[in-house]
């Protein structure tokens, strides 16, 4: 199906790209959320358009044929321990863990559904990590991402599907015995983005030899295709960064780092969440604006805003990490840390012009890193904090369709208050679509 509904609700998506200008009209993501799909090749094959496949690319070397590959250990705290192993399979550090293929077990039960897919087994609950595959991404294209599970007998296994940390989901489902899971995602990835599925038993006993297979194939399509923005903040031109992968015209998306009094600053980048990212630190009385005119993020349709966010320092006032408030037509987004409890703050339109709506959330720890998606689609808000939906409010479609260039680090409309927030953020992105969250535990 496809779940790119005009004022939308959420699904699972993707980063995708930008086309036209900067922040113009965009198309939506695709996602089939099973039921089994005829399209592109049968598991474990790879040919046309494919640019991976899990099981076809297995040859017992720890990056596989074309070397897009890891099996690892996902070890439920944003690190991964890498499988060892040779061609008849790879094993984790708990020896329950471990993946082999159809070719060296042909008589599995699951290879009679899939013939051609790797096998999977997993350690219990009581397990500390969970097997799973990871393709790396070689350059920045549309993709779609078709993942294939059969579990043969036992408990059910949750089924993750998500890019760089598990906080950023694209898809989680259930898989049950005797019935396939065939999830697909088209999506634009950009280079060195890692695409993981992990099998996370739901019972002590763990699983054994799930069928199992992912691959990745090229659209065809023009990249960049849903992306507003993707700042990575890893490199700078003077004062500024930019976003040259989802914003490939001459007005790149410039932000520079001012004082309260106007003076631009030189940026300062640092390690960031995940061990390949990094992150831009903001100062308290610092911010980051965009200084390109005209940069206006499009929110009349389903729109994703997410970051990694490290709020080094608390603030005894409201710190604010994105806004792009416009105080005469009541539009834009406004995502803050309230002083105190702390709280989460997202505040949006309501319809009415001028006019916001908010919610909180409790927060927790804020000077470390925790992951913050708000997604708007249909007439609500979603907020999810570190993948687990965490709050929902009501908004309107229309009255996010007119913000203000984004400011990060402080609110837009305020231009007398001291900008509070002092920490860091990393990997901004504003996506046409929405993106999914877990339910509450």
């Amino acid at each position: 199906m496809v779940l790119t509904r005009r004022s939308g609700a959420l699904c699972v998506v993707l980063l995708a790209g930008c086309s036209e200008s900067l922040f113009g009209a965009h198309r939506g993501i695709q996602v089939d959320d099973g039921g089994g799909s005829d399209s592109g090749d049968p598991p474990g094959t790879c040919t046309g358009s494919c640019i991976a496949d899990a099981a076809a690319d297995f040859d017992g070397m720890p990056g596989g044929a074309g070397n897009h590959w890891r099996y690892l250990e996902d070890l439920r705290n944003r690190t991964w321990s890498a499988m060892t192993g040779d061609l008849t399979g790879m094993t984790g550090m708990d020896s329950r863990n471990r993946i082999t293929t159809c070719a060296t077990q042909p008589s599995s039960p699951a290879c009679s559904m899939l013939p051609n897919a790797l096998l999977v087994s997993a350690a219990g609950t009581d397990g500390v990590a969970d097997p799973a595959i990871e393709f790396t991404a070689p350059s920045a294209q549309v993709i779609k991402l078709s993942l294939h599970v059969f579990v043969p007998s036992g408990d059910d296994q949750t089924i993750r599907l998500y890019r760089n940390s598990r906080e950023d989901v694209l898809f989680t489902g259930t898989a049950t015995a005797g019935t396939r899971l065939d999830p697909e995602v088209t999506l634009d990835a950009l280079p060195n983005d890692r695409f993981l599925v992990a099998v996370v038993p739901t019972g002590t006993t763990g699983a054994t030899e799930v069928g199992l297979d992912l691959s990745a194939s090229a659209t065809g399509t023009h990249f960049p295709s849903t992306c507003q923005l993707a700042l990575r903040f890893d490199s700078a031109t003077g004062n500024t960064t930019s976003d040259p992968l989802c914003h490939q015209s001459s007005a790149l998306s410039l932000f520079g780092d001012f004082k309260s009094t106007g003076q631009q600053q030189p940026l300062v980048f640092a390690a960031g969440p995940l061990l390949q990212s990094s992150s831009v630190k903001i100062p308290s009385g610092t911010y980051l604006q965009d200084i390109t005119p005209g940069d206006l993020l499009n929110y009349t349709q389903d729109t994703t805003v997410q970051l990694w966010v490290n709020q080094g320092m608390a603030s005894a006032t409201t710190a604010w990490l994105f806004s792009d408030f416009n105080g005469t037509s009541g539009g834009g987004l406004g995502i803050s840390i309230l002083p105190g409890a702390p709280m989460l703050d997202v505040k949006t339109g309501d319809g009415s012009a001028p006019g916001f709506v908010h919610g909180s959330v409790a927060y927790p720890n804020p000077n470390t890193w925790h992951f913050v998606r708000v997604v708007h689609a249909s007439a609500h808000v979603r907020v999810c904090v570190d993948g687990g939906h965490v709050l929902t409010i009501d908004a309107t479609a229309p009255a996010l369709a007119k913000g203000a260039a984004p400011n990060l680090g402080r609110d837009g409309q305020d231009t007398m208050t001291l900008p509070a927030f002092n920490g860091s953020l990393a990997d901004l992105r504003v996506i046409t679509g929405a993106l999914p969250c877990d339910p509450p535990p």
